[in-house]
């Protein structure tokens, strides 16, 4: 069966990242239909909306209002417009990349959208209750119930309803994504180990990868004016804003999260 060509839509006021995420979204799929707003046709809907947080003309909350729920939103953070992520993600927005673009963040991501909704289920070997394990192969198709299984639970055992919530959900969503990444380097060979321990109000959760692990404490800090056009650091700069407490194992192959109920 051939599969549908896709439509994608980038709305950013910036020409160059236009042009940057259309290439490497042609490099992805170079049967994509890539446009920009002034392109946009009237009587296609798009699979899939780029929205620039920094110089969007139009919001998340419009773009969902306007394709409905079969469109995924995908949000382009940079370190000016960061503060606009979690509004985002709570108005629609399914996931983000950071800006310069880094291109093997954004081939996860399309892998993560072509395959749906979807996805196959983490195995959970036998726990105590208020805590959750979990372990899957390092394939993104696993991502999206295993975040939805952690929050879940979290909403039952520890928080719900809350800022800490979604704090919780895209912290959770970016460390998984890097261990998958960077600590695994895709290999579906290797596991990734989630271990949550979920009390009124606070999440302690932990990912575990099994690669050579890294030092936290090298990472440049891209908020600094040289290094915001660095491609690495920004996944840690958003993990140290959305959760109260960020560990590292000693081998840098597991990262702790903790967030409170207090705390977003």
């Amino acid at each position: 069966m051939v599969e549908p060509r896709r439509r994608v839509l980038i709305w950013s006021g910036r020409p160059e990242v236009v042009a940057d995420l259309t290439a490497r979204v042609r490099e992805l799929d170079p049967e994509a239909s890539v446009v920009s707003p002034s392109g946009e046709s009237n009587g296609e809907r798009p699979d899939l909306v780029f929205i620039d947080l920094t110089s969007s003309p139009r919001t998340a909350r419009e773009a969902r209002a306007t394709y409905g729920l079969e469109t995924e939103l995908i949000a382009i953070v940079d370190s000016g417009s960061v503060d606009d992520l979690l509004p985002a993600i709570a108005a629609g927005c399914s996931d983000y990349l950071f800006h310069p673009i880094n291109g093997a963040e954004l081939r996860l991501r399309w892998q993560r959208h072509v395959a749906g909704r979807g996805g196959d289920r983490p195995h959970r070997p036998a726990g105590l209750s208020g805590t959750l394990h979990l372990e899957f192969p390092s394939s993104v198709g696993y991502v999206r119930h295993a975040v939805a299984e952690v929050v879940e639970a979290c909403e039952r055992l520890a928080f719900a309803g809350s800022r800490a919530t979604l704090n919780l959900r895209v912290a959770l969503g970016e460390v998984l994504a890097n261990a998958i990444l960077y600590g695994n380097d895709e290999d579906a060979g290797r596991l990734v180990r989630i271990d949550a321990d979920l009390k009124p109000g606070a999440a302690v959760v932990t990912v575990t990868d099994e690669g050579s692990g890294f030092d936290p404490s090298a990472v440049l800090d891209p908020t600094l004016p040289e290094n915001r056009d660095r491609s690495h650091g920004r996944g840690l700069f958003l993990l140290r804003t959305l959760a109260d407490e960020v560990d590292f194992s000693e081998r840098g192959n597991a990262v702790t999260l903790t967030v409170r109920s207090s705390g977003g």
